[in-house]
């Protein structure tokens, strides 16, 4: 009987291991946000969502403030910065894990997924009070398209 119970739990085990590889994969369906990165040209820094397709998502951006909380509600997101923006993203592929690879900058100090749920995915990105918000906009390049969002430092 003892044999029958360990050979149970490694058999569970391993499924709730491949259960959680399956939904925490990285994006690369048509539709998904691919990476999220942040990039600084002379006077300008820019924070840029690459989505996996050649037209342009529906997205909304608007001015945020503290305190920042997951989809609940229940827990708090720490943002580091002054002023913040929010983006929202709406009807994209939502089932992957999108990795946010952003350095602190001059003007940009952080960007954090708020929370993703059927299809909408919320961001907030913090920057500095010396720094101006001046513009959204997206491009294609192939495949992706890139959605920036541009700082004066």
């Amino acid at each position: 009987m003892r044999f029958g119970f360990n050979k149970f739990a490694v058999t569970l085990g391993v499924i709730f291991f491949l259960s959680t590889v399956g939904v925490s994969q990285t994006c690369t369906e048509t539709g998904s946000i691919k990476k999220v990165t942040n990039t600084s040209i002379g006077n300008y820094e820019y924070v840029i969502f690459d989505f996996i397709q050649e037209s342009a998502p529906d997205y909304e951006v608007s001015t945020a403030s503290k305190p920042f909380t997951d989809y609940s509600g229940d827990e708090t997101i720490a943002v580091r910065g002054n002023k913040f923006k929010k983006i929202v993203f709406k009807s994209f592929y939502w089932m992957c894990e999108t990795p946010i690879k952003t350095t602190t900058r001059t003007a940009v100090k952080d960007v954090k997924e708020l929370w993703r749920f059927e299809g909408i995915a919320e961001y907030v990105v913090g920057f500095r009070t010396n720094s101006r918000y001046i513009a959204t906009y997206h491009y294609n390049v192939g495949s992706i398209t890139k959605v920036v969002i541009k700082f004066r430092k």
